[in-house]
């Protein structure tokens, strides 16, 4: 978690921190506060949910604005945000949103905006375009009716719970809710565009999330097979891997790869000298040490027990 609290910065540089703060935060190119230096505040947590990113910002009156495209080659990410409190008006591509308590509205960060508020708190969900698996044209069509969705009650409420467990977020756990938090968004944004292409490639993107969220809590089941994952997320063995390789997604390799990565994670932490390599392995899913080994060699380029050792030493040998 990133926290950023200006009653710790002196008065005198309040303006400029929660200039800086917002505007990077909100992929702004200027903010400005409104107030005497003694009036303006600012209150910002952000939670990292494995791609989706969780905001809660407390601030005092400011306008916000972002006064030129992205450049083609930055990724494409948009808020939804849920404002608590306050008043205001969200404006962008000539499409007002006047920010209330309850009230729901999309920001796409590479398009201008010019977000115009009082003293506000509000809830956002950032999210790269590509995870949301939403067209570009899509967004900025849905944007003018989002709010109006039959979804966005039921959005707000799960960003509000979010926030409420969002310290106790760790490991698959976040990236359960991160993934939670994509269904929704994606459903949101279905539930507003009238678009066959949303439809087909949501359902698809979903059942993809729901893929890779049940391996990565079940990486060290030895039984982990695709019969199972197919079975957990309702589909048959020829649909999950026909899923699978419309992503490119190799599911065995991919499945090894990920207990590979959190094997050698555990073996280089501090604490790891006690703990063996056949430990490591049983608890990641490899039921043969031998096995284990071997494929962590061709991974990385040493064995297990010598990148634990290494790692012990401070200063582990570059991994190929």
């Amino acid at each position: 978690m990133i926290v950023f609290d200006t009653t710790e910065v002196p008065v005198q540089q309040r303006r400029d921190a929660i200039a800086d703060s917002l505007t990077s935060a909100a992929s702004a190119t200027s903010m400005s506060p409104e107030g005497s230096p003694e009036t303006l505040h600012l209150t910002m947590g952000i939670w990292d949910l494995g791609g989706v990113e969780l905001v809660d910002a407390r601030c005092s009156a400011h306008t916000l604005r972002r006064s030129r495209a992205a450049k083609s080659d930055e990724a494409a990410v948009v808020a939804i945000t849920c404002c608590l409190k306050g008043w205001g008006v969200h404006t962008q591509r000539r499409h007002q949103v006047t920010v209330r308590p309850d009230r729901l509205w999309m920001t796409d960060f590479s398009v201008p905006y010019v977000h115009q508020v009082s003293d506000t708190r509000t809830i956002t969900a950032k999210v790269p375009l590509h995870l949301l698996g939403v067209p570009h044209d899509l967004a900025g069509t849905a944007q003018e009716h989002l709010g109006k969705s039959p979804l966005a009650a039921l959005f707000f409420r799960h960003l509000l719970e979010v926030r409420r467990v969002a310290d106790d977020l760790q490991g698959p756990a976040a990236l359960a809710v991160g993934s939670a938090t994509l269904d929704l968004a994606r459903a949101v944004f279905a539930s507003v565009a009238d678009d066959e292409r949303l439809g087909r490639e949501t359902l698809e993107d979903v059942l993809l999330l729901r893929i890779k969220t049940f391996v990565r809590e079940h990486l060290g089941d030895p039984t982990l097979d695709p019969s199972r994952i197919a079975a957990a997320t309702h589909v048959s063995v020829r649909h999950l891997y026909k899923t699978c390789a419309r992503a490119n997604l190799r599911l065995e390799q991919w499945i090894i790869d990920q207990r590979l990565a959190a094997a050698r994670e555990d073996l280089a932490r501090r604490e790891s000298g006690s703990v063996t390599v056949f430990e490591v392995s049983y608890k990641w899913g490899f039921a043969n040490p031998s096995h284990f080994t071997r494929r962590f060699r061709g991974a990385y380029g040493m064995s297990p027990r010598e990148w634990q050792a290494a790692s012990r030493q401070g200063a582990p040998r570059q991994l190929m």
